[in-house]
């Protein structure tokens, strides 16, 4: 296994000083790998959200593609949306 050397400063030992009281039971080296997987993790998060936003964003845009498609269809054959059950539609898809 690899190690990572870090340079201990005054502004580094009270951030450990700080982390310890946090964290009692783990050393210096458990803390610093308790920290690097919440920042890894939180990264991921935020990246999962916003990967989530965009599949949303990309729905909502097909979504409305669709209801503009279906309404073409819908006018080309002289029939209002309105009044169209959903069994009227399946029928007309198996006609086309």
């Amino acid at each position: 296994m690899q190690q990572i050397r870090i340079t201990r400063t005054p502004e580094l030992d009270k951030v450990f000083a700080y982390l310890q009281m946090k964290y009692r039971l783990l050393s210096e080296a458990e803390i610093v790998k308790v920290l690097l997987s919440e920042v890894y993790f939180r990264d991921v998060l935020s990246r999962k959200k916003e990967v989530d936003k965009e599949v949303r964003r990309a729905y909502e845009l097909l979504k409305q593609e669709g209801v503009k498609l279906s309404d073409k269809f819908l006018a080309k054959r002289g029939i209002k949306k309105e009044k169209l059950t959903e069994e009227d539609f399946y029928k007309l898809l198996e006609n086309v």
